[in-house]
């Protein structure tokens, strides 16, 4: 039978990454969260931890977290179907991965829906689309928006829709870089605005539609989908923005679409394949946002 005060302890270190975070999350000390991870591994007879920088779990420690998040899950559907039964105080939590650019348009009501209506504290994890599904496998999370179409073992996918990017500039940078329309030629001599070092959505706009590479354009690097938006609109870089972030400034003049080139990319919602009607209740909460946002995907 497994201690779940020892496993509690375990599970939010590799949660956090941190065995200081951990503790300020239960309210214990670093010495106390140490000990009791210590106690589990011993116990399990095999590590659940690799204490490294940074802190990741092991084959083993995963499976424990999965576990973990899927026990805190059935029990607050468990103190809300029966209230009288005695808690520790406090709201149930619930772990999500969300990309940036889904975080500031169609998915930033979300948490306020899983805290009014359910009492769910929401802690997101914010990563890349193409990635966030790995969030799934490690355990770290209990749903994900993820690029991938086929569900992981343990898992359901459903489509949430497209986010539709597009190029957007100042009409002064429209004037000063591109008189002559936007071209590959124009593109190698003006400044971009990037997400990271691997902006994937940039470098397939500029290949699919210039011919261009990554490295044949000079770029910011801005890791904030709204400060990509805040960029643009001071005039120093051309931004590929999702449409939703742009729509004010477009209305208002501040900035302007310089081609009429559009990438489309799919989302889709992994979620475990817990019986939950808790779960069940928080995977309609985000299908109904992504459903008041996204355009469909085709079939």
């Amino acid at each position: 039978m497994l201690d779940y005060k020892l496993l509690e302890a375990s599970a939010e270190v590799i949660r956090h990454g941190s065995f200081e975070k951990a503790a300020r999350e239960l309210g214990l000390t670093q010495s106390a969260i140490s000990q009791r991870v210590k106690l589990l591994e011993e116990r399990l007879g095999q590590p659940v931890i690799i204490r490294a920088k940074p802190i990741a779990a092991t084959a083993a420690g995963q499976r424990l977290l999965q576990h973990y998040q899927s026990v805190r899950l059935l029990e607050q559907e468990l103190l809300d179907e029966l209230p009288d039964i005695q808690s520790d105080g406090g709201y149930g939590q619930i772990a999500l991965a969300v990309n940036a650019d889904s975080l500031a348009t169609w998915f930033v009501d979300v948490p306020k829906h899983l805290f009014e209506q359910l009492g769910l504290l929401v802690h997101l994890a914010v990563g890349d689309e193409s990635l966030n599904h790995t969030a799934l496998q490690d355990g770290t999370v209990l749903g994900a928006v993820s690029m991938r179409s086929t569900p992981i073992q343990g898992c359901r996918v459903r489509p949430l829709g497209l986010m539709r990017y597009v190029m957007v500039v100042s009409p002064d940078f429209n004037q000063r870089y591109f008189p002559n329309g936007v071209t590959a030629e124009a593109l190698r001599a003006c400044p971009a605005v990037n997400f990271s070092e691997h902006d994937e959505l940039q470098n397939q706009f500029l290949k699919q539609y210039f011919g261009l590479n990554p490295g044949e354009f000079p770029a910011h690097m801005v890791p904030s989908s709204q400060g990509f938006v805040t960029v643009a609109e001071q005039g120093i870089a051309y931004a590929v923005v999702e449409q939703h972030q742009a729509e004010d400034a477009l209305r208002a003049g501040r900035l302007i679409r310089p081609c009429p080139h559009e990438i489309d990319r799919p989302l889709y919602w992994h979620h475990k394949t817990i019986q939950s009607k808790l779960l069940d209740q928080v995977n309609e909460i985000v299908l109904s946002q992504a459903r008041r946002f996204l355009p469909k995907i085709a079939l």
